[in-house]
């Protein structure tokens, strides 16, 4: 029935039967004289009148129109709730790991904080550790420049040996004069 239809308006024939069906349109076509150069434009030879279609009753002729928009608009709400339902669900799943992660950011901090106080108490020894010895060093350098006079005086004795054999000989003598026991 196409072919039909599409010789019939091809002939430019006004009266068939396609005319009273509402599904019908009158389609022209043109074609370029392929002898023309580019760019100029002739007017078609054989011009087929255009018919217009039938203005045909809205109430007959759409009647699947209302509900059509119906079953769209409940689709698109339906549509609207269950993408409300689902950013609902994504938003109180976030709002969850929200909470988790803050709680995991709370625990960082008062680690953080629990290990900078430590850091502070170490740091403070060792501060006093560093003032102990620095003390210590400080006695032991005092002692020697005390001691430094004793050995030069020291020094100053002729001859130690002597000494030594001064000391020898006291023992000596203590030893000898040693009283003996006397028996009873």
């Amino acid at each position: 029935m196409q072919a039909v239809a599409f010789k019939d308006k091809r002939r430019g024939s006004a009266g068939n039967k396609a005319a009273d069906d509402p599904n019908y349109e009158n389609i022209t076509f043109t074609f370029k004289n392929q002898n023309q150069p580019k760019g100029s434009h002739s007017p078609p030879k054989n011009k087929v009148p255009a018919e217009s279609r039938p203005p045909s009753d809205t109430a007959q002729g759409h009647h699947w129109l209302p509900k059509a928009m119906m079953s769209l608009n409940t689709f698109l709400t339906l549509s609207c709730m269950v993408l409300l339902a689902v950013v609902l669900v994504k938003n109180s799943e976030m709002s969850r790991e929200l909470v988790v992660l803050k709680e995991e950011l709370w625990n960082v901090s008062t680690s953080v904080q629990e290990y900078q106080e430590e850091q502070k108490t170490q740091w403070g020894n060792v501060e006093q550790r560093v003032t102990a010895a620095k003390q210590s060093i400080d006695t032991v350098m005092r002692n020697v420049q005390e001691g430094n006079p004793k050995r030069r005086q020291l020094a100053t004795v002729p001859n130690i040996d002597e000494v030594k054999k001064t000391l020898q000989e006291i023992l000596s003598i203590l030893k000898t004069s040693k009283p003996s026991p006397t028996p009873q």
